[in-house]
């Protein structure tokens, strides 16, 4: 079997770490705070924007803080049967290797209401043993009852900031052409 990894460049590329992202000052803080302390809430990674960093983000604070980590793109299997099946089984059950369990759920603001009403419970329920992050471009797409019990990041590039963003993603291209 091929390893993607050695012929698509996105999934050989994509930062491993918070540190290898390239985020806005106040966003990296706030992601190297929560490497540090070793502490994921349940999180909802919003930005109007896409291409920000959200989904990368996720992933990178999950592999940096050794969590089992399952990855859905919700907007392709956000039905209840993938609910009742793929992540209850994997938020219900602890992990073998001591470690945090967070189901990351891509693109959330695309379910349908009657996933997120069935899921509104899950983040209770399985909250001693799961954490979940979601990310989404319309925060106004979820309901109510789900963006409450999620810590809100919103991923903006403060004018202030967008030169230095350009240059740090230039010499990333340099070097990933190198």
């Amino acid at each position: 079997m091929m390893d993607a990894n050695l012929f698509l460049w996105e999934a050989k590329y994509k930062p491993k770490t918070i540190e290898g992202c390239i985020l806005p000052k106040e966003l990296s803080a706030t992601f190297k705070k929560i490497v540090k302390d070793q502490n994921i809430s349940n999180y909802l990674f919003e930005s109007t924007s896409p291409g920000t960093g959200k989904t990368t983000c996720a992933l990178a604070l999950c592999n940096e803080i050794g969590a089992d980590t399952l990855f859905l793109n919700a907007s392709e299997v956000g039905s209840i049967d993938t609910l009742r099946n793929d992540i209850k089984s994997f938020a219900s059950t602890v992990s073998l290797t001591g470690s945090l369990k967070v189901v990351i759920l891509d693109e959330f603001d695309n379910v349908s209401d009657t996933f997120q009403k069935a899921f509104r419970g899950f983040i209770e329920e399985y909250s001693s043993n799961c954490r979940f992050i979601l990310t989404c471009n319309y925060a106004n797409n979820i309901i109510e009852p789900i963006r409450s019990r999620m810590k809100r990041i919103t991923f903006i590039i403060p004018d202030d900031e967008r030169i230095d963003i350009i240059k740090q993603m230039t010499v990333r291209c340099l070097d990933i052409l190198k």
